[in-house]
């Protein structure tokens, strides 16, 4: 790949679309000493579509995560300076195909070898692309060396030097996993029905992206109790039927749901946990919709199963010190809109340190209440060691998805505050209060971003609130008014009923 040494005139060439991506490489190693590599990230916008194909130069690449050497780059003055253009080259799940065409520039410090690792996006309706900074630089420094290997050779490698040996159990279920796999994509060949190939991605996915975890950190014991879990659970799934129609279906393994709508799996697996489905990426267990059913089994009166619910959970937080502070994060290992995995909910860490404070009242079992604190203990955490509190102009944000602090979600800072509050009830930890009082007063200060003065909105950077999130988001103020007695929140709540009425809907009963 050429040094670009100005790029504004390369920026105004490439404007004017007059320069090819073979002007931006070089094939040849002499005076040119960094070899290049290229991946596609399996994250983002990529979920969308059926086809994914980005050229570089005369390499095409089509799968993702496998770093394809495309050029050489020269190196000067302990930097590397790599410019290209990438093409790409989409069909989404509806047939529907896209291109793209974006300049690529990155400096890097002095090394024999770099990777580009790609990412593509969405902005203003169409498909972009760009680098990811956190996952480009020099092989061996920045870029662990396992980037090469496969995501089964990385995953068995962390679980071999965790363990000593790969368990019986997890080789067999990794075999069937790869049977099955292979099954829809056979199917695929022969028939071309994309539920075949949706279904191939679905069930492979588990295995791809905690493989590529394993790449780049040291996985924990967790880690591979979660990803064996949700292994097992795809097993009997896609064992039994392709890929559910909608995402966001919900797949459980036992008779105990508070909802009729999951699909119910009769099989090997026993546990009590809800799995969620998201396209392309299989079924994954999430901590938010468990303690949610924990909530719900709890204001039922149906102790017995939020309890079994409890326990389940309790094995697979992430426990760590900061600040010589233990802590519990319940960590989610899928991608979802644009994060990296694994990412946190503070959705899940405040309810779940309330619903664990409820359940050491109910029980009197001291391990509960260490769970709680342990939870609330995460609330300390920065930002970058996946903490999930966001310091905003309106005061501190409870962040339902930690990696975009910009995106202030109103019903899951609200659910976190409910969380506090349960805490609280039960502990009187002035910590507990404090927080919620904080967080309280964020939502005061924030709440008219949410209103559009004729429907609320799901968070800042999204538009209107779906009917069921809007209906939330009224009985959400009316619960902060009945523990604030701040009528500020009634007053939204009232309003908010009204845009109902005004749309010729059923009202919330406010009381």
């Amino acid at each position: 790949m050429k040094l670009i040494k100005i790029i504004p005139i390369f920026l105004i060439i490439f404007s004017l679309g007059c320069i090819t991506v073979e002007e931006g490489l070089y094939s040849s190693p002499v005076n040119s000493n960094v070899k290049v590599y290229v991946q596609i990230e399996e994250k983002s916008a990529v979920f969308d579509f059926s086809e994914v194909e980005i050229k570089v130069g005369d390499k095409t690449i089509r799968e993702f995560n496998k770093p394809v050497f495309v050029g050489y780059a020269r190196g000067d003055n302990g930097e590397v300076n790599v410019a290209f253009i990438a093409e790409a080259r989409v069909k989404n799940w509806y047939g529907k195909r896209e291109d793209a065409k974006n300049l690529i520039t990155l400096k890097l410090p002095y090394g024999e070898e770099v990777l580009v690792t790609l990412e593509l996006y969405y902005q203003d309706g169409s498909i972009r692309i760009r680098a990811d900074r956190d996952k480009s630089g020099i092989i061996g420094e920045s870029i662990p060396k396992d980037v090469f290997l496969s995501p089964e050779e990385a995953l068995l490698g962390e679980i071999r030097d965790l363990y000593g040996e790969i368990p019986e159990d997890i080789l067999r279920e990794i075999e069937r996993n790869k049977k099955l796999s292979s099954f829809f994509l056979q199917k695929y060949s022969e028939t071309g029905n994309i539920t075949y190939l949706i279904s191939y991605r679905d069930s492979s996915y588990v295995l791809r992206a905690f493989g590529e975890l394993a790449k780049w950190k040291s996985l924990s014991a967790i880690d591979i109790k979660v990803f064996n879990l949700t292994l097992k659970a795809n097993n009997e799934y896609y064992s039994r039927f392709t890929s559910p129609q909608k995402d966001f279906s919900t797949v459980i393994f036992s008779d105990n749901t508070p909802y009729y709508s999951p699909i119910r799996i009769k099989g090997g697996l026993n546990t009590s946990l809800p799995f969620i489905y998201y396209r392309g990426r299989g079924i994954n267990l999430y901590a938010v919709s468990a303690l949610h059913w924990v909530d719900l089994y709890f204001q039922r009166g149906d102790n017995e199963k939020a309890l079994k619910l409890l326990d389940e959970l309790q094995g697979l937080p992430y426990y760590g010190n900061y600040n010589g502070e233990d802590y519990a994060l319940f960590l989610n290992y899928f991608h979802f809109e644009n994060s990296s995995v694994p990412w946190v909910s503070g959705y899940a860490q405040g309810l779940g340190a309330g619903l664990y404070a409820k359940a050491y009242q109910l029980t009197g079992n001291k391990t509960y209440l260490k769970t709680a604190k342990l939870l609330l203990n995460s609330f300390d955490l920065p930002l970058e060691m996946n903490g999930f509190v966001a310091d905003t102009k309106y005061g501190p944000w409870y962040l339902e998805y930690n990696y975009n602090p910009n995106e202030l979600v109103l019903n899951g800072h609200i659910i976190a505050l409910q969380g506090l509050y349960y805490y609280w009830g039960v502990t009187k930890d002035e910590k507990a209060w404090k927080l919620f009082k904080a967080g309280v007063e964020s939502t005061k200060r924030a709440l008219p971003i949410f209103d559009t003065n004729s429907w609320s909105r799901y968070s800042n950077i999204h538009g209107d609130a779906s009917e069921f999130y809007h209906r939330l988001h009224i009985r959400l103020l009316k619960w902060l008014y009945d523990v604030t007695g701040d009528e500020y929140f009634l007053n939204y709540a009232r309003k908010w009923n009204n845009y109902l009425v005004y749309r010729g809907l059923p009202s919330e009963k406010l009381g």
